[in-house]
């Protein structure tokens, strides 16, 4: 009798142990509100950016702004401190002129990778002066090559940099496009940054178009690529599709589930053209879609936007009214949690991952408390949540 009651003692303690131990007890991982930071801009500067990026040297926390609608500059902020301690002009005409402007990736506070939609990235100083130039369509606007480039946060498109090879997405080549010819599609272009080669990497799209595109008719899919980079592996998105991509060569991919629990299954949809542009966007927008893939170093963690289906979808606009959701993977792909965001209160075009968090701009011009003098981000940190 004794030893009956030391075997069951001995069991209640691991079971006591299980159920209390941390790894256990988390079933799920939530965003959570916390502080937000504030930086002000002027009447020269517009709030929407297409392109924002966190970025840090000597243990300062930086964030680049290009403001390419109403003036071409550059504005880096400090985080810690919310104040702007640089602006950097860029120039639109002579030598280190740059026009049509599509985006700004920072490699330090002196330098900066500037793409253009004319088929050109340059390297820039912090002087606004061009130290060197690669021009894809050098030869003439040629978009059965290589497609326009363009490092973004609007849909989030970050510079790879690996062994001083940048590369970059591709996604508009070879119209019309067969249902079967995906696999033989590039996702990614490269340049060598020291010797100025450039090419395409063995990594193709997968075959989930189901249709032939019609370039007379103007039928053609969007694959809506977006990406983010470990430092390893290569992380992919499309905006019609449930799964993400990884790869860690370029060539080779595998893929994981990063399904929103919010929406039903997405399939990619052919664009028709010939409609009406409202009635297209409106078709669009009630569809299951995904945005954002971004990928939180401090936490080793990855957040995919989910923009739930809307009726009211317009074209040309940040469409403030809709509501999205952020599914949280782990490093092993593995959905652990996925939060909801409201309408009208949030522009989820405008993040960044920080040191301290998930960084989501608050100027969206439904909210009560916008404000287009001033750039607003809400802090959101991760929190277990418990049985």
């Amino acid at each position: 009798m004794k030893n009956t009651w030391n075997i069951l003692f001995v069991l209640f303690l691991l079971f006591e142990t299980a159920c209390n131990s941390p790894s256990q007890s988390i079933k799920n991982t939530d965003l959570v509100a916390e502080d937000s930071i504030c930086f002000p801009i002027d009447e020269h500067t517009y709030y929407a950016s297409k392109s924002i990026f966190q970025f840090e040297e000597n243990g300062h926390e930086y964030l680049s702004f290009l403001d390419a609608e109403y003036s071409q500059k550059i504005n880096i902020y400090d985080i810690k401190n919310q104040k702007l301690i640089k602006t950097i002009l860029l120039q639109k005409e002579g030598p280190n002129g740059m026009n049509v402007l599509s985006g700004c990736h920072p490699l330090n506070l002196n330098h900066f990778i500037i793409t253009s939609w004319n088929g050109t990235f340059s390297l820039v100083n912090d002087k606004g002066e061009i130290e060197k130039k690669f021009d894809f369509w050098e030869k003439g606007v040629n978009f059965q090559e290589f497609d326009h480039i363009s490092f973004s946060s609007y849909s989030y498109k970050p510079a790879i940099i690996k062994d001083s090879i940048l590369y970059f997405s591709q996604s508009f080549l070879k119209h019309p496009r067969k249902k079967s010819d995906w696999n033989k599609i590039p996702m990614f272009a490269f340049a060598n940054l020291n010797t100025g080669k450039t090419g395409w990497s063995e990594l193709r799209y997968p075959l989930i178009f189901n249709k032939d595109e019609d370039f007379k008719n103007v039928k053609l899919y969007d694959p809506e690529i977006c990406y983010t980079y470990t430092g390893k592996d290569v992380v992919i998105s499309l905006g019609q599709y449930d799964s993400i991509m990884v790869s860690s060569d370029f060539k080779h991919k595998i893929s994981y589930n990063a399904k929103s629990r919010y929406l039903a299954h997405a399939y990619p949809h052919l664009q028709d053209g010939q409609i009406d542009l409202f009635k297209n966007i409106q078709i669009q927008g009630k569809l299951p879609h995904y945005s954002h893939l971004m990928y939180d170093k401090y936490r080793k963690v990855f957040y995919r936007f989910a923009l739930m289906p809307d009726d009211n979808i317009k074209p040309f606009s940040n469409n403030p009214h809709q509501s999205f959701s952020i599914i949280i993977l782990n490093k092993d792909y593995e959905i652990i949690g996925e939060t909801k965001f409201p309408g009208n209160t949030y522009t989820h075009h405008l993040c960044f991952v920080g040191k301290k968090g998930l960084y989501i701009s608050e100027n969206n011009e439904n909210n009560p408390q916008f404000d287009e003098n001033k750039l607003v981000f809400r802090c959101f940190t991760l929190q277990g949540r418990k049985k």
